[in-house]
């Protein structure tokens, strides 16, 4: 009998206390312990966490575990999920560990791995899974202070990487934004702006200040940061998720520019080959005369098509983007450096810099749904929305013509249907969207 794999589109997720309870972190402490044996990686393994309430007991309790395995630990604090990457590249620790939720509610959280100097890929996934059903209530926890080495070797050397990535001097901008959400990335990218000689104005840049859940793939959840850049006349706004592995640009006028555009961008100006990005992103990728991999979405199916393509630069929509020479795994940071060392290039404004693209309008909704009825939907939609080709690389998207389609997909991560649209019609957009998830309401009843 197959195994049920405990991972979604991108680690472990759920309730904070109803599946994170100290005996299954025990528990998979020990099988993420015992999968890095299997494949000979010694040393300590470092952990990490983001500043949601949940974390602390979390972490105690994987710690626990890691230490009743064999494992040394090195703990981190409370650093950017990217870093906890980074520290694998530059230490000799035998693999890493991230309690973090990403920008899911704050009653949620989440689990996220790294081993072999890179985010685990799906077949570690389903190793670490097996192990953990194998192992799992056979030792009982209890509860006792884990045996743990304090150091900021994490967030300090992933600084250090930025600065070093950085194209200075940068042009005199006035000013620069940033909104880390008070997540992991509050005390690190305001350091490193700061550093690189940038005017910053600090919002929400506080790991002790009040949880902020920020999808940012959806536009409006940035509309007190966008009224903040057009009253203080900033040159830009840089905003986080709350782990700091995606990057959401604001312009000078104030525009929400989605993860898409930032990409292509990027992408564009980059060396890589081809491009990859999943399923989900806007057809403003296709527009700029590079091959264009198409993936389900997820970093994970990202980084092995850009391993297997030879790519150097991947993306999601949800502003996730993968430099292949720094490290396979998404990095807002990183991300958001390169973007200043384009617009430096370019000699102009994030808002002309966008404006070289051609414009599509992405509309995204989602709806609470039990997983049940995912494949149900599926079935359903695609016998009441024709067009003129199919695609279903992940869920079902549906081309209504050269331009506009339409994308069906369950999350992985939650129990939530997702509807995604896109046309050259702000209007259409927003009327196909809507129309696709009344459908997906009217099967959930």
């Amino acid at each position: 009998m197959a195994v049920q794999s405990l991972f979604g589109t991108s680690g472990i997720r759920g309730e904070g206390e109803k599946l994170f309870t100290n005996q299954f972190c025990f528990d998979i402490g020990r099988a993420f312990a015992q999968f890095l044996d299997k494949y000979s990686q010694r040393g300590p393994v470092a952990v990490g966490m983001d500043p949601r309430g949940s974390s602390p007991r979390i972490l105690e309790a994987l710690e626990v575990g890691l230490n009743h395995a064999g494992h040394q630990i090195v703990d981190q604090g409370t650093v950017p999920v990217p870093a906890m990457n980074w520290v694998l590249k530059i230490a000799p620790y035998a693999g890493s560990v991230m309690v973090t939720g990403s920008h899911i509610a704050a009653d949620l959280n989440g689990l996220k791995f790294f081993a072999f100097k890179e985010e685990i890929s799906k077949k570690h996934e389903k190793e670490i899974s097996e192990i953990y059903h194998q192992i799992k209530n056979k030792v009982r926890y209890q509860r006792k202070k884990p045996v743990v080495e304090e150091e900021e070797r994490a967030d300090e050397s992933y600084q250090e990487m930025l600065i070093n990535l950085a194209d200075v001097p940068y042009p005199k901008w006035k000013m620069v934004v940033v909104d880390p959400g008070n997540g992991g990335q509050s005390d690190t990218m305001p350091q490193v702006l700061t550093r690189l000689g940038i005017t910053v104005k600090e919002i929400n840049a506080s790991i002790q200040g009040d949880f902020i859940s920020r999808d940012t793939e959806t536009e409006g959840v940035l509309k007190d940061l966008q009224t903040l850049v057009k009253r203080e006349k900033a040159d830009l706004a840089i905003a986080f998720d709350y782990d700091g592995d995606r990057v959401i640009f604001i312009d000078e006028k104030g525009r929400f520019i989605p993860g898409d555009y930032a990409g292509s961008l990027i992408a564009q100006d980059s060396e890589t080959p081809v491009i990859v990005t999943p399923i989900n992103t806007s057809q403003v990728v296709d527009c700029l005369k590079k091959p264009v991999i198409r993936t389900r979405v997820g970093s994970p199916f990202v980084v092995e098509a850009m391993k297997k393509n030879k790519a150097t630069f991947g993306f999601e929509a949800n502003g996730g983007g993968i430099s292949a020479e720094i490290m396979m795994s998404r990095d807002g940071g990183s991300t958001a450096v390169k973007m200043l060392n384009l617009l430096k290039k370019h000699q102009g404004t994030l808002g002309s810099l966008v404006d070289t693209l051609p414009r599509f309008y992405v509309h995204r909704l989602k709806v609470d749904c039990p997983r049940r009825f995912n494949q149900v939907i599926i079935k359903k939609a695609k016998a009441e929305f024709k067009g003129i080709k199919t695609e279903e690389i992940d869920g079902l998207k549906i081309w209504l013509d050269k331009n506009a389609w339409i994308l069906f997909r369950p999350s992985s991560n939650a129990p939530e249907f997702r509807v995604f649209a896109e046309a050259k019609d702000k209007n259409q957009v927003k009327k196909l969207a809507k129309k696709g998830i009344e459908f997906v309401k009217k099967e959930i009843k």
